[in-house]
């Protein structure tokens, strides 16, 4: 895999929509002025979902200016954007039982897990009100439904995940390839596909059109599933600033597993996953040493080539301006995946 050295900042996806992301940020500054929020040091993400929808609102302003409202809508409801994500990283930490969330320790780490399962509830109200305050015409009101089902789909998927394992669904269902894209579709790819719709809705697209973005959104956000599924197994913590190597404590069935299964199923350590039996710790030690195997990385590469082609066919659809240029160096930065110490794997 080949590193990209190029600052995000200073990449186009990101310096086409700077200024709007500044009053984001001044958005955001102000939800998180509460004590319980501004004293736990939340580390800046990347903004990616904003950016998804903030560039597919901008490519799809045809016929009228690319400039954004003055009145400060879309920052506003980029902040929203992004307070529904930092909910959802919230919330799958807990579930996780993750220690670090952007380098730093994460909300229950610091805070404790109840008050840090009330922040994530509080950002999502917050998230929902912006969206509502944002709202303008009736068609900004069928956006807020558009984006508050999205919330739902998360919601849905991280249960549904958890679901599949507590209830001791049988392994072949919980390690097919059918199975995983549902659960993955709807707990990550959904975020990304309504911002992506919303965003061109907002500037005025037909349906026929609302649907490319759409299924832009959903296929680019299944490519950085994977490829975050990727780095829990390939990935360097100190690069990806997270705690690594969760998923086999919570059963969740990731990318490399489903590989892992197709290559080695008769091995001891996976068939005693698939047996049920509650791994310890030299099992896991095990497990991983199986999964983290150059035929499992290389199949897996394989699985997210194919998505990655279906985003690119999207893109081919989409107005030709610099905002849908900079739609396709954002998917080129999810694709190339430089943020989670990958580039090893392809020396």
């Amino acid at each position: 895999m080949k590193a990209d050295s190029t600052p995000f900042q200073s990449r186009l996806c990101h310096t086409l929509v700077a200024e709007v992301l500044q009053q984001m940020e001044i958005e955001l500054a102000e939800v998180k002025a509460v004590r319980f929020l501004c004293e736990y040091p939340w580390a800046h993400g990347k903004r990616l979902r904003p950016i998804t929808f903030l560039l597919s609102n901008l490519s799809t302003r045809l016929g009228y200016s690319s400039k954004v409202n003055s009145n400060g809508r879309e920052s506003r409801l980029a902040a929203a954007i992004e307070l529904l994500h930092e909910a959802s990283l919230v919330h799958d930490d807990l579930v996780d039982r993750s220690e670090l969330r952007r380098g730093s320790p994460s909300m229950q780490m610091a805070n404790g897990a109840g008050l840090a399962l009330l922040i994530g509830d509080y950002m999502v109200f917050r998230g929902i009100k912006l969206i509502l305050d944002s709202a303008e015409t009736k068609t900004d009101i069928v956006l807020a439904q558009e984006l508050a089902n999205t919330g739902l789909l998360i919601a849905h998927g991280e249960a549904d995940q958890l679901n599949r394992y507590l209830r001791q669904q049988s392994w072949e269902e919980r390690v097919s390839m059918d199975a995983y894209i549902e659960v993955i579709a709807k707990k990550t790819a959904a975020f990304f596909a309504g911002c992506a719709e919303a965003g061109a809705a907002l500037g005025g697209a037909d349906a026929t059109l609302r649907r490319v973005y759409r299924e832009f959104g959903m296929n680019m956000g299944i490519v950085f599933q994977m490829m975050d599924d990727l780095i829990d197994i390939f990935g360097d913590p100190a690069v990806a600033k997270k705690s690594l190597r969760n998923n086999l404590s919570e059963g969740t069935v990731t990318l490399p597993m489903i590989h892992a299964w197709e290559l080695y199923a008769d091995t001891p350590p996976l068939r005693r996953l698939a047996n049920g039996e509650q791994p310890d710790a030299q099992s896991e030690t095990e497990l991983y040493h199986k999964l983290a195997n150059r035929k499992v990385f290389a199949r897996s590469m394989q699985t997210v080539k194919s998505y990655s082609g279906k985003a690119e066919e999207c893109l081919r659809q989409m107005p030709l301006n610099i905002y849908s240029t900079g739609l396709a160096d954002l998917f080129d930065y999810v694709k190339d995946c430089s943020w989670g110490g990958l580039e090893k794997q392809g020396k």
